[in-house]
């Protein structure tokens, strides 16, 4: 491929990588090749997903963690305790600092927390996670009583997304100025974001997260992956984040390594039926044509070449609701035309359909698949692509304009819990873009379920229906590619983002 001949010197030109020297590639730094700065920056309430969370998360800590085994543990929480009700009680770690010398408090964990779920400050996407939560208070110096508005088995994992800010510092600089400045209680410091074309950190050595090996941490904004595969091959870099299948066999051809991940989550496209009046998308029958309409199988043996399983639905089978009795759409266009034709549109019919690309793996040709795919049925697709940011704004204010459908995940992954993902294919989510009033109000009565078995039990049923009201084109088992150097080891990625703090130095 003639992209791939390109000379390493003109691709570091391009993309404005700095060549690091020596001195910056000595065994204290770590250098890593991502895909993009989080859209406010570090402000740890306006982002969750794992783009930003790689960042994020090594600033920040939560009360809980999910490691890269999707298993709960302590974080700045050492324990937890549940009346089977609405109270919750979490014991904290002690001697925690902040970056700025700041003691970690009961207090400041209280205010952070009724801060967040004031109504002004609803359009945080981390708010809509903690929308249960009444209030908060300290107890004593080490522990902090939550009280929820209703039952929330998901409380306790929820915290693992809620990043601690030092509330003190907060409240008199403002969130804008906080965000430029970030301070939190995890291994690295933020030190610029923007020095030698790199977002550059260095270790907190006080932090209760070891560092680590690297006293030094930069990453590199290279939005092509194949930018991202050649620094790596090239030395400038020790980690590529966000590759595709075809970056892995040029990569393992150099002696380094490819770690595929898989993120619990489900890549799709959404198919609202709650904002458009006249939209086809509207009618049960043609969402499934159009699922019967895209050949997955295509898409997973000759795109990923095999690397990620096809989605059977809105799950995987490690997330708490996966119904594994769920007949997934196979490939039928015969039976795609007919549903069409039942439903009035024997000539198909035109949609804009909105993507974000290079989120993962192929995912752009992915989504020409599809196009390709829906235009065998008569479904013309004017495929548009959008920016994380916008993207952000749309998904939460419900403004999608002429847009008709657009990529979406199940992100069930950091729960590990179709709960989650189930709430925003629903009337309960803020602005939805699907509904069903009275599987809505199942999903409603499942989160508030405190016994894992019934809850579990209900989730398997909900899913089977929404296998039949179809309100996406459920695609793969979502999740990621990653390269890196025999330089480094011990490369784990948590459903937030890559644990910086436990790559190691290779021995």
């Amino acid at each position: 491929m003639k992209r791939r001949a390109m000379s390493l010197k003109t691709l570091a030109m391009a993309c404005g990588l700095f060549v690091a020297s020596n001195a910056v590639l000595a065994s204290e730094t770590l250098n890593v090749g991502g895909t993009e700065l989080p859209a406010s920056l570090g402000n740890p309430y306006a982002a969750i997903s794992v783009t930003p969370g790689s960042i994020l998360g090594s600033i920040y800590d939560g009360l809980t963690q999910i490691d890269a085994d999707g298993q709960l543990k302590p974080a700045l929480a050492l324990s937890w305790e549940n009346d089977g009700d609405r109270r919750w009680v979490f014991t904290l770690r002690p001697n925690v600092t902040f970056q700025n010398g700041a003691l970690l408090t009961a207090e400041n964990v209280a205010a952070n927390i009724n801060d967040l779920v004031k109504p002004e400050n609803r359009g945080y996407p981390i708010a809509t996670e903690m929308a249960s939560i009444e209030s908060a208070r300290a107890l004593d110096e080490t522990s902090v009583e939550v009280f929820t508005r209703y039952p929330d088995p998901m409380l306790a994992k929820r915290f693992s997304l809620f990043r601690v800010v030092d509330f003190d510092l907060w409240s008199e600089i403002g969130p804008d100025e906080y965000g430029r400045a970030p301070i939190g209680t995890g291994p690295f410091q933020l030190s610029s974001w923007n020095q030698g074309g790199a977002i550059s950190f260095t270790a907190f050595k006080p932090s209760w997260r070891d560092s680590g090996d690297f006293s030094n941490l930069r990453i590199f904004t290279l939005k092509d992956s194949i930018a991202r595969t050649q620094s790596l091959i090239a030395g400038q870099i020790d980690l590529a984040l966000g590759l595709t299948p075809e970056d892995a066999p040029l990569i393992e051809r150099q002696g380094m390594s490819v770690k595929i991940h898989y993120g619990n989550q489900v890549m799709a496209l959404g198919l609202p039926n709650a904002l458009n009046s006249d939209s086809p998308l509207n009618d049960q029958r043609v969402r499934q044509a159009i699922n019967y309409a895209v050949n997955r199988t295509a898409i997973v043996d000759y795109i990923l070449g095999g690397m990620f399983p096809l989605a059977t639905q809105g799950a995987t089978p490690a997330n708490v609701g996966h119904n594994p009795d769920i007949t997934p759409y196979l490939y039928d266009p015969k039976r795609a035309q007919t549903l069409l034709t039942e439903a009035g549109y024997p000539d198909g019919f035109e949609i804009i359909i909105e993507v974000l690309v290079g989120m993962g793996p192929s995912d752009s040709l992915i989504y020409q698949q599809v196009a390709q795919d829906l235009s065998q049925v008569g479904i013309t697709v004017d495929l548009r692509t959008t920016t994380y940011p916008e993207r952000t704004r749309k998904y939460f204010s419900g403004d999608w304009g002429e847009v008709d459908g657009f990529s979406i995940l199940w992100n069930n992954a950091p729960y590990n819990d179709t709960g989650r993902a189930l709430k925003d294919f629903s009337c309960l989510k803020s602005n939805p873009f699907f509904c069903d009033e009275g599987l809505s109000d199942r999903i409603a009565a499942s989160n508030r379920e405190m016994n894992p078995d019934v809850r579990a039990a209900e989730l398997r049923a909900i899913m089977a229906e929404m296998q039949t009201l179809a309100p996406t084109i459920n695609l793969i088992e979502y999740g990621s590619v990653l390269g890196y150097s025999d330089r480094i080891e011990n490369v784990q990625i948590r459903p937030v983002g890559i644990a910086y703090e436990l790559i190691e130095v290779a021995k």
